[in-house]
């Protein structure tokens, strides 16, 4: 399992993990000596460097049935799949298309990113992301915001989507495999490529261009 990023979100991830795994063999990762210094006493691997580079590095090492927890102020996926594209004919960020997230009670474009989301409010941190209804509010919700986005679809490129499963409350990721599987989507693409990460509430999505 890797913790990417080792902040506040990091530090709970890493303690839902050892409540709920014991001592499973975990790797922290963050690009700040003052953040790994915080994980004294507890197991782990620490490494410092950047995670989306450690990740595209060293990927020979990593297994697909691995866990990925994002836990840094920026996507991942999307970041990952950039650096693995520098070999690739010359590509640029692009924002996604106006046309997706349309009807959602959250839509906020920042920078080259679209952050979406089902809540308007702050989350509790133990939220256990119910299927079927928000956890705060008890509202209902027809699909999961990761198969809202999918079905949407995308007219002017391809849309590939990372559904972020739930480990612990308020804690989320996916397995190495599908940043491979992006990978592979990416070089079959032929214009306008955007991948979403997206757990049952809250989503994001960036693009590239050729």
């Amino acid at each position: 399992m890797f913790i990417v990023g080792f902040g506040k979100f990091g530090k709970k991830a890493l303690a839902q993990v050892i409540h709920l795994q014991g001592k499973s063999r975990v790797w922290i990762i963050d690009s700040s000596p003052e953040a790994l210094s915080q994980v004294e006493g507890f197991p782990g691997i620490r490494v410092l460097a950047d995670g989306p580079k450690f990740l595209s590095q060293y990927q020979e090492w990593i297994g697909n049935e691995d866990w990925i927890i994002p836990a840094l102020p920026v996507h991942l996926a999307w970041k990952w799949l950039d650096l693995n594209l520098k070999t690739q004919p010359v590509h640029k960020a692009v924002s996604p298309p106006n046309s997706l997230g349309l009807g959602l009670p959250y839509r906020q474009f920042v920078g080259k990113g679209l952050f979406l989301s089902y809540a308007t409010f702050l989350c509790p941190e133990n939220c256990p992301a119910p299927i079927h209804k928000c956890f705060k509010t008890k509202e209902r919700r027809a699909v999961p915001l990761w198969k809202f986005i999918a079905d949407q679809g995308c007219s002017k490129g391809t849309l590939e989507v990372i559904e972020s499963q739930q480990i612990a409350p308020g804690v989320g990721g996916y397995r190495f495999r599908e940043l491979k599987k992006i990978r592979l989507q990416v070089q079959k693409s032929r214009s306008s490529f955007f991948v979403a990460t997206a757990c049952r509430c809250h989503g994001v999505i960036h693009g590239l261009t050729w």
